[in-house]
């Protein structure tokens, strides 16, 4: 994932689409705009694929034909170049830029053209080969091919306009299909009501460890103390995860009571790849984390209640501290003469 910050750092100065798809681009305002796309061939024209998907031997070549289409009415430039790609963070398709060293499918295509110039309203096939290493690592490897057009903005700056269709090689040999639980995050929403159950927002962080693009399946459950309840749901949002790439996705469940601890508890079900049958060679794995489930209102109202009657007992021990003091001072007062003199002529009356 090294490439990433290079790759958003292009931002407005690229326009990327790598699923055969149109590129509009205003070279110049008396020519109108230059529209073109990018898709898998044959030799006599496109061929209706939608990209590129091959299964291959190391040490073997593959030939193909890659068409670029004119839909404008000037003929157009563009230089063409294949690349390997990445997911970001985002879940997103990136083919690297040409100022990244190419390992794999970008060292492994050779195009017949690096330039093309296609007619307005014409489509010129560009054959290109796939040299396979020997020493090729088994599983899936991503990438594409590009049109690239460049175009000034009038101020001395020029912009690159890019569109291309993508390439999914797998090399033969052992495939291991394993996704990983990255992460789990939830929150519990707070009604007012103490009793009322409210909607449980969860994320999860879902990787793809094994050497084949992975299309998973994967469910939340929540489960109370003692099991007293529990709910599941889909994890929605996650496509396909390339080698090394990582989607996030996220669940709600919409009544879940506040009953204390919950564990949130993330399962990767079920693992696709490309339509291959992947069964007994994939690895799966859970994470569980642990979510408080509050009824603040009725906290806070005993919080309230033990407060007063922490207060109330405070109270009724200083009154019956102050009693016992206003009872022991008239003991005293009762107890010990007024008079001084009076109490030694009782003393001299006694001795008589």
């Amino acid at each position: 994932m090294s490439h990433l910050p290079r790759l958003l750092s292009l931002g407005l100065a690229l326009v990327a689409a790598l699923i055969p798809a149109a590129a509009l681009a205003a070279d110049d305002a008396d020519a109108g705009p230059q529209t073109w796309a990018v898709s898998p061939a044959g030799a006599d024209g496109p061929d209706g694929r939608a990209s590129f998907d091959y299964v291959v031997e190391p040490d073997d070549v593959y030939a193909d034909h890659v068409a670029v289409r004119n839909l404008g009415e000037q003929p157009l430039t563009v230089a063409l170049y294949a690349q390997d790609a990445v997911q970001t963070v985002d879940g997103d398709f990136q083919l690297l830029t040409t100022d990244d060293d190419a390992e794999r499918i970008g060292a492994w295509l050779e195009l017949d053209r690096d330039e093309v110039t296609v007619p307005a309203r014409d489509v010129v096939i560009v054959p290109f080969e796939i040299t396979v290493p020997a020493d090729a690592e088994p599983g899936d490897h991503s990438g594409g091919i590009v049109a690239v057009s460049t175009a000034g903005t009038g101020g001395g700056a020029n912009v690159q306009y890019r569109v291309g269709a993508r390439i999914h090689l797998r090399v033969a040999g052992p495939v291991t299909a394993a996704v990983e639980v990255d992460s789990v995050s939830a929150v519990h929403e707070t009604r007012l009501s103490p009793f009322a159950g409210s909607a449980m927002d969860v994320a999860a962080t879902l990787v793809n460890t094994g050497n084949v693009r992975v299309s998973p399946a994967s469910r939340v459950h929540v489960t109370g103390l003692f099991g007293w309840w529990s709910g599941s749901a889909a994890l929605e949002g996650i496509d396909e995860i390339l080698p090394e790439g990582a989607q996030s996705g996220g669940a709600q469940l919409p009544e879940v009571p506040p009953i204390g601890p919950l564990w949130v508890t993330v399962d990767v079900v079920e693992v696709s790849s490309a339509g291959q049958d992947i069964t007994g060679m994939t690895a799966t794995s859970s994470r569980t984390v642990v979510v408080w489930a509050v009824p603040w209102v009725l906290v806070a109202a005993i919080a309230l209640l033990v407060a007063a009657a922490v207060v109330a007992v405070r109270n009724l021990r200083r009154r019956a501290r102050a009693a016992r003091l206003d009872d022991a001072r008239r003991r005293v007062t009762t107890e010990t003469p007024a008079d001084p003199a009076d109490a030694g002529a009782q003393d001299l009356t006694a001795v008589r």
